[in-house]
């Protein structure tokens, strides 16, 4: 039996007494505040940035459930850093361009003690949100939340989280790691809005 019962989405209550600490923890950071839609279909643009990939999912939330729009990654691997920046603008801005979503979530930095690996993501997450620009909400997830709201458990690798991408969302065509992480963000983003619509009509502070 698990130690903690808030390890898994799955077992979040709202009227439990640790239900506000709970969506604390591993939850959203956010870089500007996200717009919460209770009824209409809203498109979702999940990212996750690479040193040699950068990895893209598209999905729509409805009242009817979610879908998968898109999903692919940008090759930058080999590239010269100023083409590398260039190639991921120019395909995060054809994405938004084609499918029009209307929230972003990116996964978080994380601290790694390889000092250049750190430089080339965080290089690649600029490049993205550069893209983006400031006309949409964006997002932050830790990898740990992503894992927790895709899989039910922060210690997931990532097998298990392209297997549950596949079930949940059935995206068709060859699904990618990067492609099948970037979806995950955008699952996390879409578990995380639906649970503060459900704070915010029931009243809770």
């Amino acid at each position: 039996m698990s130690r903690y019962r808030s390890k898994s989405w799955r077992a979040y209550r709202p009227d439990s007494a640790t239900a506000a600490a709970v969506s604390k923890s591993d939850t959203v950071a956010a870089a500007r505040p996200v717009a919460i839609a209770t009824g209409a279909a809203v498109r979702i643009l999940g990212l996750d940035p690479g040193s040699r990939f950068t990895g893209y999912g598209v999905v729509e939330v409805a009242p009817g459930g979610l879908q998968c729009i898109a999903h692919g990654r940008i090759e930058i691997d080999g590239l010269p850093v100023a083409e590398r920046m260039a190639r991921i603008h120019a395909g995060i801005s054809t994405v938004l361009r084609d499918h029009r979503p209307e929230e972003v979530a990116i996964e978080r930095v994380f601290v790694s003690r390889n000092i250049e690996s750190a430089l080339k993501l965080g290089q690649a997450r600029g490049a993205a949100l550069a893209a983006v620009g400031a006309t949409l909400p964006v997002a932050e997830y830790a990898p740990r939340a992503v894992k927790l709201a895709t899989v039910g458990t922060g210690a997931a690798d990532k097998l298990q989280v392209a297997h549950m991408v596949r079930v949940l969302l059935k995206p068709e065509g060859r699904l990618s790691a990067d492609a099948a992480d970037a979806l995950a963000i955008a699952l996390c983003h879409a578990q995380n809005r639906r649970l503060a619509a459900l704070v915010g009509a029931e009243g809770w502070t």
